[in-house]
């Protein structure tokens, strides 16, 4: 009886899925390393999200951009190069399907599988998203962190994407 117990704590432990909160923000450090080289970019700056697709990250560092998400569509801000590109997204924003479908492999860390792209996802103490890893089409490693989380709801003007006067407009859609 014991044996059957624990089998069934593990089993459930190992099936338990991800939560995954309506709203998200947090500061945010992008690494991305070259397959051949290892040679590492660093990128870091500010993200909001609201479940189920729409998202606005700020870039801060090394460059100021913003990429702004919504369903099929994408905003790519760039003020250095004063343009601001759309651009069509073959789906929608797949974090909630990852999140939905990753699976507890260890005490903070879960394993998710999407459209052929194996993540890994780490959680904090209060079993909000920390980190995700992930190989992406290029066979580079990209490593976000997440820092200074929040999961309460912000106003929705943090997910704007502000196109100022003057600048360029790009349609990358075709």
């Amino acid at each position: 009886m014991k044996k059957l117990l624990i089998a069934a704590f593990l089993a459930e432990w190992l099936m338990a899925s991800l939560p995954v909160p309506k709203y998200f923000s947090a500061d945010f450090t992008q690494v991305v390393q070259n397959k051949d080289t290892k040679k590492q970019l660093y990128y870091s700056g500010r993200l909001f999200m609201k479940m189920p697709d729409e998202a606005k990250w700020d870039y801060f560092i090394p460059l100021k951009k913003s990429i702004c998400l919504t369903e099929h569509k994408a905003w790519v801000i760039e003020p250095e190069l004063e343009q601001a590109t759309l651009f069509r997204l073959n789906q929608s924003i797949p974090l909630l399907q990852i999140l939905k479908s990753a699976r507890k492999v260890g005490p903070d860390t879960y394993k998710a599988e999407y459209d052929g792209i194996d993540y890994a996802l780490k959680v904090d103490k209060d079993k909000r998203i920390s980190s995700v890893s992930y190989l992406d089409e290029m066979g580079n490693r990209v490593t976000l962190r997440f820092q200074n989380i929040e999961t309460k709801p912000f106003d929705s003007s943090k997910l704007e994407c502000l196109i100022p006067d003057g600048f360029d407009i790009i349609d990358g859609r075709y």
